[in-house]
């Protein structure tokens, strides 16, 4: 008689966007049992007609809006037995926010996206470790690109709330109460979704430099989405668990075919932080 294997459990917050959808056709191809959220109804529709539920044994899919704090306690709480023997969680959500000199931003507009992008995830954070003391393996990972290590011209708000995450995220994973949890933020590259709709008819506020760099990259979104599951299957793996607390791309670190001993020097090291390396 065969070993059973163990079915694994993912979490997706924005599971009906361009990466949450992509990554829970993934799961749903390795029978993993899921746990979806989606903004509204209209979401929830768009992620069943995506779905068939007959391939996977287990998927639950909810609401929930990252600009309403209070609905995060709520709905962690119900959750609670599912997220204390998750495997893996991911928050696919975010928000692009106003293209605009950062000067010349409105305060509530700027508070928005700070909201969504930064304090949203830090509420959730806080109540996560409630329920995840006891956990022997989860690997956490939210999304933070362009403009967090690099200048971009008028996405001032996007990339100061997005640094503001990676930052938060290296704290959080040295002060989290169970150190079998591991949290990382993934760089994913350009990919096909909303928020480069948006730039691309913005393109008048926007660098020649970045319009150019999403139309030659933009035809590679597959294969960016595809570099990035791999990126997320390796921080679960025996040798990527380690490793937590920094900000990775996906499309240029190649991370997943490192060596033993280039692990060991990342994890041991300020590489791939917010700090200077000299």
């Amino acid at each position: 008689m065969g070993i059973t294997k163990k079915k694994i459990r993912i979490i997706i917050f924005g599971a009906s966007g361009s990466i949450g959808s992509y990554l829970v056709k993934e799961y749903m191809s390795q029978n993993s049992e899921l746990l979806l959220f989606v903004k509204d109804l209209k979401s929830k529709k768009k992620i069943i007609n995506k779905l068939n539920f007959q391939s996977s044994p287990k998927i639950i899919i909810d609401q929930l809006n990252f600009t309403n704090f209070f609905s995060i306690p709520k709905k962690i709480n119900k959750h609670r037995s599912f997220i204390k023997n998750s495997d893996i969680i991911i928050n696919a959500t975010g928000s692009l926010g106003e293209i605009k000199n950062v000067l010349n931003i409105n305060f509530k507009k700027f508070k928005n996206i700070m909201d969504i992008n930064f304090f949203s995830n830090l509420i959730l954070l806080q109540n996560l470790s409630k329920f995840i003391k006891n956990n022997k393996n989860l690997l956490i990972i939210f999304f933070s690109g362009g403009g967090v290590t690099s200048y971009r011209k008028n996405f001032g708000t996007y990339s100061i709330s997005k640094l503001s995450l990676v930052k938060l995220i290296e704290i959080a994973s040295n002060e989290i109460n169970n150190k079998n949890v591991r949290i990382n933020a993934i760089a994913p590259g350009i990919i096909q979704s909303k928020m480069v709709d948006i730039t691309i008819n913005n393109r008048k506020l926007v660098s020649k430099k970045e319009i150019k760099k999403i139309e030659r990259d933009i035809k590679y979104s597959n294969h960016a989405l595809k570099k990035l599951f791999k990126v997320i299957n390796f921080l679960r793996s025996n040798k990527g668990k380690q490793i937590t607390g920094k900000l990775i791309s996906s499309k240029w670190d190649n991370i997943e075919n490192w060596d033993k001993n280039k692990i060991e020097k990342l994890i041991k090291s300020d590489l791939y932080s917010m700090r200077r390396v000299q």
